[in-house]
């Protein structure tokens, strides 16, 4: 893991930005990039739509996501949906560069569909389907992508994309695997806010014993790196 720490969301911000469109060009063919969804997601795509328009190659980008609710792409609940209003739209992503998760569909098939999407559209790597980048959140439960602690075993699940639960709300979502995050080439987590302070100490410590999802992941990828403006002590 590499913790790059920085003063303000905008730096955060600002720093993965820089990373992204440096692993783009030394990537000639399409950079697949799985996005997720959260209060960070959204200050992410208002951020690339307002202050990065020149700064990374748009047309190279091929989006898909890391984990959606199981709701229509025009839910105010949709992660396609913010990005779409926030990202794609203002910047004229072309549709066919956007591969989108259908929430809308039955759940088991459409964790099926998008897992045979992603395997006929990524090279292989290691036996399964590889991102270019992907970009994770982290929940204040210790959750990442739609992996909760609840869920443990979709960490080492071997499919590509399976269907979770809320453990609160009982909402039904679409998830990339553990399998499938840690095979991905480049791992950037965002970690916004004074409330994760505490998630996040605990998750980066080599001594703490928790089995929270991002603290595995943390722990298990060949290299994640971890932007973030929380005040956390090494």
């Amino acid at each position: 893991m590499k913790l790059c720490i920085f003063n303000s969301a905008e730096e955060v911000l600002q720093c993965l930005s820089k990373n992204l469109a440096s692993c783009m060009e030394k990537h000639d063919a399409p950079f697949h990039l799985a996005l997720s969804g959260g209060s960070t997601a959204r200050m992410m795509f208002e951020f690339w739509a307002e202050k990065c328009k020149g700064n990374i190659h748009w047309e190279q980008l091929r989006f898909y996501w890391v984990d959606e609710r199981c709701v229509a792409p025009d839910d105010e609940e949709s992660n396609f949906k913010y990005a779409e209003d926030l990202l794609f739209r203002p910047l004229g992503i072309p549709a066919e560069h956007i591969c989108r998760i259908r929430g809308e569909e039955r759940p088991e098939m459409e964790a099926e569909h998008y897992s045979e999407l992603v395997r006929r559209s990524l090279p292989d790597f290691s036996g399964l389907p590889r991102f270019d980048g992907i970009i994770l959140g982290m929940g204040e439960d210790g959750h990442t992508a739609s992996i909760f602690p609840e869920c443990p075993e979709l960490l080492t699940d071997k499919r590509c994309y399976a269907v979770t639960r809320h453990p609160q709300t009982g909402q039904k979502r679409i998830t990339m695997t553990g399998t499938l995050i840690l095979n991905g080439k480049n791992i950037w987590m965002p970690v916004v806010g004074t409330r994760k302070t505490a998630v996040l100490q605990k998750a980066i410590s080599t001594t703490w014993p928790g089995d929270w999802p991002v603290a595995y992941i943390i722990s298990h990828a060949r290299e994640v790196i971890v932007f973030t403006d929380s005040g956390i002590e090494l």
